[in-house]
């Protein structure tokens, strides 16, 4: 039809042009509200009260953990399935019971399995294990970062100092294959939560399922 009506009017080739612009239009709109933000996270506070089942202490400091595998659960907060990207995230709070104020900033996280060991990711690198599972690649640069703090911002703060008497929770990420993170048998390995620990001491060891 469009043809047609080029070949009767000489004053349409004008139109193409406009088909153009508002195709653009309409791509650059999609591209801001449709495809800005690579995953819809939802901004805290979202976590609902843990139960934590695993516990331990060590010089003063408390140490509860709960690994997070309820694939529907973490598909309504973070607007994808972690575990099945291979994220696991392990919820963990840190309670400072001593009279020092706690510095946490060396502190070391690793998941044992039946048959590996995985060192904790930090929440850049687990976002993106996302978005290459998921295979995004349409999303606007503003967008992309909204989605990364939104996402960060779940995740357990070990860089500043816990007063005494003071606790603090949060998810610490792994990339552990969905199959190892299903498997029972899930062990949290925390070591140098005090920066004033020597080296080579033993840390604190969680069973987590």
């Amino acid at each position: 039809m469009t043809a047609v009506a080029l070949n009767k009017r000489p004053s349409a080739p004008r139109f193409p042009f406009r088909l153009g612009a508002l195709s653009a239009a309409l791509l650059l709109g999609a591209a801001a509200f449709g495809c800005g933000r690579p995953i819809n996270v939802k901004t805290l506070p979202t976590l609902p009260p843990a139960s934590y089942a695993a516990k331990a202490s060590l010089d003063g400091i408390a140490v509860e953990a709960h690994a997070i595998t309820d694939e529907d659960f973490l598909y309504d907060i973070f607007d994808a399935n972690l575990i099945a990207a291979g994220v696991l995230p392990v919820r963990v709070m840190l309670t400072n019971s001593g009279v020092d104020t706690l510095d946490c900033k060396s502190a070391r996280f690793e998941i044992e399995t039946q048959s590996r060991r995985f060192k904790a990711a930090d929440p850049r690198k687990a976002f993106k294990r996302l978005i290459s599972y998921y295979g995004i690649s349409v999303y606007s640069k503003s967008g992309y970062n909204e989605s990364l703090e939104a996402f960060a911002s779940y995740a357990l703060d070990v860089g500043t100092p816990l007063a005494a008497a003071q606790a603090r929770q949060g998810l610490v990420f792994f990339l552990v294959p969905g199959e190892a993170a299903r498997q029972p048998g899930l062990t949290l390995v925390i070591g140098k939560l005090n920066s004033k620990q020597p080296d080579g001491r033993a840390g604190v060891a969680l069973k987590l399922n």
